[in-house]
């Protein structure tokens, strides 16, 4: 790992998901650990997509969480 690159560990990704009469929706949290900063959700971001079942909808909370930590590692704020 090139000096000064955070590792991905350096971050909490939770992936849940909610029913509603529409259909499923995911739900995701993302902590940098090492400052405590809310990576997301943030104000302004897009509502997540519905899903048929629970299980998609965690999928999709958990690949775009990590798209999200691997864009703040390359592009920290």
């Amino acid at each position: 790992m090139p000096s000064g690159t955070v590792p991905r560990d350096n971050y909490l990704v939770a992936v849940s998901s909610r029913r509603t009469s529409s259909g499923t929706i995911p739900t995701l949290k993302i902590v940098r650990l090492s400052d405590k900063r809310v990576i997301y959700p943030f104000t302004g971001c897009a509502d997540m997509p519905l899903f048929e079942d629970a299980q998609a909808a965690r999928l999709y909370a958990e690949t775009y969480g990590w798209q999200l930590v691997d864009g703040d590692i390359a592009v920290p704020e």
